[in-house]
């Protein structure tokens, strides 16, 4: 649920600009929405995706809010990955990255008090090559199966000559 005090409508306008919205956070630490800023277009450039950087001033009472707000900027902005952080944790949501991805790569981005440095330790550590564990999964299965096939079209071979054997023999 987004909470009543928190304004999605500006904060998608602010976004629009540069892909950060901070809040007063922004007025306190004048160089941080350019630092920010570059994290998200170094994050584009490097095949990342649309990547958002949103910093509330105040949490909201149930920390889950923060999940519905970042996945309804996620959609108002048309962003792949929205982060959103505040004085009490925060939320990422994507439409390109896993949640198993997300939430291993996340304990960085949550537990570094330097914004700027934890959002860019999240996309490096997204970007990496996983292992394509699906694609291994799949070859496997395909190599159990035709040896599968192959081991069976050998038995009914094997018993089909010794059938035409016996019939011979007798």
């Amino acid at each position: 649920m987004i909470p009543a005090d928190i304004q999605l409508t500006d904060i998608t306008a602010d976004l629009a600009d540069d892909g950060v919205a901070l809040g007063s956070l922004g007025i306190e630490y004048p160089g941080l929405s350019g630092a920010l800023s570059g994290v998200i277009d170094n994050a584009r450039q490097s095949g990342f995706g649309e990547l958002r950087f949103v910093y509330l001033d105040s949490p909201p009472e149930v920390a889950a809010d923060q999940r519905d707000v970042a996945q309804d900027l996620l959609i108002a902005t048309g962003a792949d990955t929205v982060i959103l952080r505040s004085p009490a944790g925060g939320a990422v949501v994507s439409t390109d990255h896993s949640r198993a991805a997300i939430e291993s790569a996340q304990v960085d981005l949550f537990g570094n008090p330097d914004l700027v440095a934890g959002t860019q330790a999240f996309v490096d550590d997204l970007s990496h090559a996983t292992v394509p564990w699906q694609e291994i999964n799949i070859g496997v299965g395909a190599t159990v199966l035709v040896a599968v096939l192959a081991t069976v079209l050998a038995l009914r071979s094997r018993t089909i000559r010794g059938g035409r054997t016996a019939d011979c023999v007798q």
